[in-house]
């Protein structure tokens, strides 16, 4: 009886074992593992599909209208949208449509693309145009930008025809295809186009929702202007010149001329009724040319005093005319935007000599006040005006700048006076000299010196050396190691009353008319 109970009960065990062995075969047959994608959006999960490239597709076949406005061929997921391989038991997955409409609420999507950064040289750069002192800019700081655009070809095109914007075509095309004509007797080669700032590109998905620049007309208006929006423009009235209507707006001749490319000089006509471009020109690159230049130039005379101690203040009597010579001058002119900004004399031939004015004045002259007849030229011969009287960069540069004559020339009172003030401000106007002249309330000011060899309270004379030359304070382009004389120039400025302190200025060729 033992034995029989024994078999049956390892009878029972035998089919108890094959009964859990069948059922966990057939349970583990309907869990067999399959591949899956698992979608995030910034981390977060938002479903699991079955074909990361069918989803691809998905999104570029409904994505249409991306497509048509970019003229672009394939759309992509919106930035931030990561997705993993698993391997899962899941028997149903999230369809494509499904994560689609949840990814079109959420993010936009987007489009292959060349992403452009440029970072600023803030050593150089002027960011406000507050008129300090001497009417300069001050320094600041100007973070890197990034500009989107459909591929690179876009955006070498349109910083081609913002330089083009600076200097003329067909000089462009010879310093390109390296066929500039050597220089003979006169003349002037480009010898170098560059950006100030570093320009770097990338490939990378953008996002339609940002503003992303497809043809060449808008990417170039917007490095010019540094906005897309419709400029400012005049309505000519019946006898404007281009130099009334660019000062009545802020623009110098040079800025209206780039604004208004059909214009070739400031001597061309206007018409009443004719619309043009008064936009302030800020362009997001600034395109530096430099040019070699040999250029006959106008040496002109000097006026040499002789004193008779008989007769009385005012007299003034000539005994020979002036006449002016010339030089053979060569130089190296940088622009920044078609602005004049570094000027070097390299080399001086005389190829005339000037004859100089001879006049005889009577003697009782009160020291320290100016003789009105006769200002002296504050610098050295030959010299270059880098900044006229007149705006520049949107604000007005009440002086003229006068560069050329070299680092540490000399710098001479322009007429008799006592000395004002003698300072130095480190972000304007470097080392500087106020002249007060004594009479009809006028003051002179010099800026940027390299030394100051005057005091205040100082009597001086017409043509005395009150300095050197220098690059001291606010000047663009900022000296370096490499370049410790760059921006050498003189700042000089005539006023009624004293300068900054109630006085106004007035254009300084009107002392030498």
């Amino acid at each position: 009886m033992k034995s029989k109970w024994t078999i049956s009960m390892v009878m029972v065990i035998i089919l108890i074992t094959v009964a859990v062995f069948l059922v966990g075969f057939t349970k583990n047959q309907n869990k067999t593992p399959k591949n899956g994608y698992q979608v995030y959006l910034d981390g977060k999960l938002l479903g699991t599909i079955a074909s990361e490239e069918k989803f691809n597709d998905y999104i570029n076949q409904e994505q249409i209208k991306i497509k048509q406005d970019y003229g672009v061929e394939k759309v992509y997921a919106p930035k931030g949208v990561e997705i993993k391989k698993v391997v899962t038991y899941q028997k149903n997955f999230n369809s494509e449509e499904y994560i689609y409409e949840k990814l079109k609420k959420l993010k936009p999507f987007t489009i292959k693309g060349t992403v452009v950064k440029v970072e600023y040289d803030n050593e150089s750069i002027v960011n406000s145009q507050e008129e300090d002192f001497g009417g300069h800019g001050q320094e600041g700081k100007k973070d890197p930008i990034e500009i989107n655009v459909l591929n690179k070809e876009i955006f070498d095109q349109a910083l081609e025809r913002t330089i083009k914007a600076f200097v003329k075509e067909d000089d462009y095309k010879k310093y390109i295809s390296s066929t500039q004509e050597e220089i003979v007797d006169t003349g002037s080669i480009i010898e170098d186009i560059d950006t100030q700032e570093k320009i770097t590109y990338r490939e990378d998905l953008l996002s339609t929702s940002d503003q992303i620049f497809t043809d060449i007309d808008t990417l170039t208006k917007y490095l010019m202007y540094g906005t897309t929006e419709k400029q400012a423009v005049y309505i000519v009235k019946e006898g404007n010149t281009i130099a009334e209507v660019a000062e009545a707006n802020k623009l110098n001749v040079q800025e209206f001329l780039i604004a208004n490319p059909e214009f070739t000089s400031e001597n061309n006509l206007l018409y009443a009724n004719q619309e043009v471009s008064v936009g302030l020109i800020n362009p997001l690159i600034n395109i530096i040319v430099t040019y070699h230049t040999v250029a006959e130039e106008e040496k002109k005379y000097d006026t040499e005093e002789q004193i008779d101690e008989e007769k009385n203040i005012g007299y003034l009597e000539e005994l020979r005319a002036g006449e002016n010579g010339s030089y053979l001058v060569t130089s190296k002119n940088q622009y920044i935007n078609g602005q004049l900004v570094d000027s070097v004399t390299m080399s001086v031939v005389e190829t005339k000599p000037s004859i100089n004015r001879i006049i005889v004045k009577g003697s009782k002259v009160i020291p320290n006040v100016a003789d009105l007849s006769y200002w002296a030229w504050p610098t050295n011969k030959p010299y270059r005006i880098t900044s006229g009287y007149a705006y520049r960069w949107g604000s007005f540069h009440g002086a003229i700048d006068i560069s050329g004559t070299g680092y540490g020339s000399p710098i001479y009172a322009a007429n008799n006076g006592t000395v004002y003030r003698v300072g130095y401000k480190a972000t304007t106007n470097g080392n500087y000299v106020v002249i007060k002249h004594n009479i009809n309330n006028y003051y002179t000011a010099y800026l940027h010196m390299k030394k100051v060899y005057v005091k205040e309270g100082q009597t001086v004379s017409r043509g005395q050396q009150i300095g050197e030359m220098g690059n001291t304070g606010f000047v663009s382009p900022k000296p370096t190691a490499a370049r410790p004389t760059a921006g050498t120039h003189l700042h000089f400025a005539v006023y009624i009353g004293p300068a900054y302190e109630g006085g106004y200025h007035i254009n300084p060729w009107r002392l030498y008319q």
